[in-house]
């Protein structure tokens, strides 16, 4: 029986965390897909036997770790975890299971130990592609955005599926890339198992449930103290964004009484025909929103959502009827600035202002002599500006993905990037200036047409500052010198062509 002093409950816990990092560590090595290798675009966690966040990679994007307890337990339900055994690595990436979207994949193994499961790891990354549309946001249901994989076995005690890796293949453009990534995952789960099964051989009077109360509690405890000190009451807000066929608000109101609250999303504007549509990203990122504001030094893990109830409106931009396109979510992304923009006057010192994107993605696919090739190319807006912190340039907030590299951009796909700067004084005016964003000039470098997909946002609506604080300014899209007339769409980039980004400014902190 473990005495759960602080200091033991501290190592105990760094040593779970430890497991999540080494899996990331060996997800950023083995990926095939730049968008991870490179950009960052995955998650590793260690979850408790019931599907409960207990733990996460420190570098992990937001979305995944506030998505994949609830997905892993939808899979489990599914497929029935008297099913499971040891060696078994399941996995899907269908939103119907709290997936975020179809061109990120959750694969989950199970943790054995005297015959049941104790644990759970799981891993999530972004797919080169999924099929269909893969990325783009003119879908206007999910059966046009590309594959869906139902929760499945991708290992069956420990022996590859080879069913679902032809499927899988047969629906992608680039099967060896994408195979590449799903063994990554399986790779990162396996060192996952190994490191709680050795943790759990170190002490044997290690129980894996009861570390998890403590965890968790701990976690549930700092939060409710942190709500406790903002006065009962009713906050809300809302924050306007480009849509795609239409602008679109999300709205806000949050009501705390004593030490718990409630986040209602009623007023936001109903779905889109599109795919900029968010289900499972919208709590997600409402996770990690209030994590910011209320307990920001603290790991996350299941405990810090206890105290906190979400509500969202069926039908609307944040909670989808099933089978809307989600592909392009990047509303999502908004709310944890709408969280500061309702909370701004009790959390003053925790709060920033809107960043000038999450990041925009270019989506380039082609044929070369070799076959086949897709590559995701990221690049951020500058950060929102909070009290005594200016905004970073070029820096994507809330999800930590990280601008892709020169050298990556040339290497993936026939572009020459001309040219790439920072935008000086793209950034909100105020006591604190938001984040710069960035301009980046590419060349097709293509003897054929290129297919090229847009994932933009806050070119209409520019990053709105805070306390006083000015706007950052907004993006801008150009092919040959002429604004792009749907830039969440989609183009045939001919050869010599050249398109030029610039990403959006972030808001402004405060009045100078």
């Amino acid at each position: 029986m473990t005495q759960w002093d602080a200091a033991t409950l501290q190592i105990v816990w760094q040593r779970l965390i430890s497991v999540a990092d080494e899996m990331a560590a060996v997800l950023l090595r083995t990926a095939f897909s730049s968008v991870v290798r490179e950009s960052n675009d995955l998650a590793c966690a260690v979850l408790t036997a019931r599907g409960d966040l207990l733990v996460e990679y420190g570098r992990s994007v937001p979305v995944f770790t506030g998505t994949v307890a609830g997905t892993v337990r939808a899979m489990v339900a599914e497929l029935g975890e008297h099913n499971l055994r040891p060696g078994d690595v399941i996995a899907t990436n269908s939103p119907r299971y709290g997936n975020t979207h179809l061109p990120d994949l959750t694969a989950a193994t199970p943790v054995f130990r005297d015959g049941r499961i104790v644990a759970y790891v799981a891993s999530i990354c972004h797919l080169s592609d999924i099929g269909g549309t893969s990325e783009g946001a003119f879908a206007q249901d999910a059966f046009e955005e590309g594959f869906c994989l139902p929760p499945v076995k991708l290992v069956e005690a420990g022996v590859p599926n080879a069913l679902v890796r032809r499927i899988l293949a047969a629906n992608v453009r680039v099967p060896a890339q994408v195979l590449g990534d799903v063994d990554a995952l399986i790779a990162a789960n396996a060192l996952g198992e190994r490191r709680v099964t050795a943790l759990l051989d170190s002490d044997a009077g290690l129980d894996l449930d009861e570390a998890a109360a403590h965890i968790c509690d701990a976690t549930e405890r700092a939060v409710r103290a942190s709500i406790a000190e903002i006065p009962d009451g009713h906050y809300a807000a809302s924050i306007d964004l480009d849509g795609f066929e239409e602008p679109k608000t999300i709205v806000v109101s949050v009501e705390v009484h004593g030490d718990s609250m409630t986040v209602d999303y009623e007023g936001t504007s109903r779905q889109s025909t599109f795919g900029i549509n968010s289900a499972s990203p919208t709590f997600g990122y409402t996770r990690y929103g209030l994590a910011c504001l209320l307990a920001p030094e603290l790991p996350n893990n299941e405990g810090a959502l206890r105290p906190i109830a979400i509500r969202v409106p069926e039908g609307s931009l944040l909670n989808p009827r099933t089978n809307a396109a989600v592909s392009a979510n990047f509303p999502a992304h908004a709310i944890p600035s709408v969280l500061s923009r309702a909370l701004a006057d009790v959390l003053p010192d925790r709060v920033s202002a809107a960043a000038g994107t999450p990041f925009w993605v270019v989506g380039i696919r082609g044929e070369k002599e070799t076959g086949p090739f897709a590559s995701l190319l990221c690049f951020n807006g500058g950060q929102g500006a909070a009290r005594g912190q200016a905004g970073y340039a070029t820096l994507s907030t809330p999800s930590n993905v990280s601008n892709t590299p020169v050298e990556i951009v040339e290497s993936q796909a026939p572009v020459l990037v001309e040219s790439k700067s920072i935008v000086r004084g793209s950034g909100g005016e105020g006591a604190w200036r938001g984040g710069d964003g960035q301009e980046v000039a590419l060349v097709s470098r293509h003897d054929a047409p290129l297919d090229v997909i847009f994932l933009t946002e806050r070119i209409e609506h520019a990053a709105p500052g805070l306390a006083g604080g000015g706007d950052g300014a907004p993006g801008v899209l150009r092919v040959d010198g002429g604004d792009v007339a749907e830039p969440k769409g989609r183009i045939r980039w001919a050869p010599g062509s050249r398109i030029l980004m610039r990403t959006p400014g972030g808001g402004g902190y405060g009045a100078r």
